[in-house]
């Protein structure tokens, strides 16, 4: 299963995008519906965008574990054109198993 670090919604992406500045704008986990109005949303990223949502590592790795999977692998990732690949991985992806 592979998912993006929670991380990555705490940036002013536009800041990053234009500038390579990190500032930290949201608190996790983050959500789109949550952080922007209807109207922000649409102006933002366009009235038929997808909403995004982040999710906590509790959420990604330990839902696995509780509906029985064993975690066999884990590798991670940089966003190769984002400049907080500089200090951290933006992919995680497991390998899981479900015995029996």
């Amino acid at each position: 299963m592979g998912f993006l670090n929670p991380d990555v919604y705490l940036f002013d992406h536009e800041a990053l995008d234009e500038r390579g500045e990190l500032i930290v704008v949201h608190k996790l986990p983050y959500s789109d519906v949550t952080q922007y109005s209807a109207e922000e949303r649409a102006t933002k990223f366009g009235a038929d965008a997808a909403l995004e949502y982040s999710h906590t590592l509790t959420d990604q790795i330990g839902g696995q574990l509780a509906a029985g999977f064993v975690l066999t692998g884990f590798a991670e990732a940089p966003h190769q054109s984002n400049v907080s690949a500089q200090y951290m991985s933006n992919y995680f992806a497991t390998l899981a198993v479900k015995p029996g």
